[in-house]
C-alpha cells in the first residue's frame, strides 16, 4: 500500500540559508507537478534553535529571487523530537545534521537522506554553507539544492506510487 502524503523536512544548522532554500526549491518543484502538488507537504527547520521564528536570511532570500522563485519560505523554526517524528523524509544539508536528527528521532519510518548524495549517490558530500561568503556562494548552494530537489522529486512519485514528467 502507498502513502496517500508524504511530509518532507528540509535540515540545517539555523534554518535561515540552506534550509529555507531548499523547503522554497522543493515547494516550488512539487507544485509544479500535478501528481505532488497535493500530496506533499514541505517544511524546514534547523538543529540548532538560535534563530526560530526569523525570515531566512536576506541574501538567501536574493539568491532565490535570481533564480525565479518566489514563493515565500516559512519563519526558521527548530528540528527538536516532535517535529522530526511529524515527517516521513528528513534531508539534511551535511553528514553532522544528520547525525542530530538521527539521535532525536524516534520514528524509525522516517528515512533520513545527506542532500548531496542525492545528486551524487554514496558521495556523502556535505552541502557548505553560505553564511559567510557572497552572492555567489548563495548561488552555488541554491544551484545544489536545485539538483537534489529535482531529483527528490523522482523519488517521492516513486514513493507515492505516481509517474510523472520528468524536471
Amino acid at each position: 500500500m502507498t502513502p496517500e502524503s508524504l511530509h518532507v523536512a528540509m535540515i540545517c544548522t539555523g534554518n535561515i540559508c540552506r534550509s529555507p532554500m531548499a523547503e522554497v526549491v522543493l515547494a516550488h518543484l512539487v507544485d509544479a507537478d500535478p501528481l505532488l502538488h497535493d500530496r506533499v507537504h514541505v517544511t524546514s527547520a534547523g538543529t540548532a534553535n538560535w534563530h526560530v521564528g526569523s525570515p531566512m536570511d536576506p541574501r538567501a532570500r536574493e539568491a532565490l529571487n535570481r533564480a525565479g522563485f518566489t514563493r515565500e519560505g516559512t519563519p526558521a523554526a527548530f528540528a527538536d523530537r516532535a517535529y522530526l517524528d511529524r515527517h516521513d523524509i528528513v534531508i539534511v544539508m551535511t553528514r553532522e545534521h544528520g547525525h542530530d536528527v538521527r539521535r532525536r528521532l524516534t520514528n524509525r519510518s522516517t528515512d533520513v537522506v545527506l542532500l548531496r548524495n542525492l545528486v551524487e549517490p554514496g558521495s556523502n558530500l556535505d552541502v557548505a554553507d553560505p553564511y559567510y561568503g557572497d552572492d555567489s556562494e548563495f548561488d552555488e548552494c541554491l544551484e545544489i539544492i536545485r539538483g537534489g530537489g529535482q531529483r527528490l522529486t523522482s523519488v517521492l512519485r516513486s514513493r507515492l506510487d505516481a509517474h510523472s514528467f520528468e524536471v
